[in-house]
């Protein structure tokens, strides 16, 4: 058991270095696209803030949000929990900055004008017709696809 403990420590330990190496949500240098990665990184309990112990020990620290029970050790449902925790809060940030962003008259909603005020299609288009042909093939389509996903997955 002990041994299986220390895997999973390991393991909870270096998952931010293996994003890191695919370029997903972790280190603190990213590109403008990708900012705030690495303050979802060390915000272990998801809460929006980052504190002094999730500054200082990342990794103890996402360990012990995960600890529910607070006895050193992980079970799959606590695992669990804890990564559901950290995607409804990742999910939330995401949908305030969305809000943040549009909400044009400051009323705290969106409304279909706000949301289509700030959408210019055309300019999408074009960024999308890499080819400049003045037609979107099917290949333009899926990377322009992929690209929104990643700047979706980043945030």
């Amino acid at each position: 058991m002990a041994a299986g403990a220390a895997a999973l420590c390991a393991a909870l330990a270096l998952a931010p270095a293996a994003a890191d190496a695919q370029g997903r949500d972790g280190g603190m240098m990213h590109h403008k696209h990708e900012r705030g990665a690495g303050f979802s990184r060390l915000d272990a309990n998801g809460d929006g803030t980052v504190s002094a112990e999730e500054f200082e020990d990342p990794a103890g620290a996402r360990f012990a949000a995960a600890d529910a029970d607070g006895d050193g050790e992980l079970t799959a449902e606590e695992m669990a929990a804890q990564a559901e925790t950290m995607r409804v809060a990742r999910r939330d940030a995401r949908i305030a900055r969305m809000i943040e962003r549009l909400d044009s008259d400051g009323n705290g909603t969106l409304s279909l004008a706000e949301v289509e005020s700030r959408r210019d299609r055309g300019a999408m288009f074009d960024r999308l017709d890499t080819d400049g042909d003045g037609a979107l093939s099917r290949e333009e389509m899926r990377a322009g696809h992929a690209a929104m996903r990643d700047r979706h997955h980043d945030r």
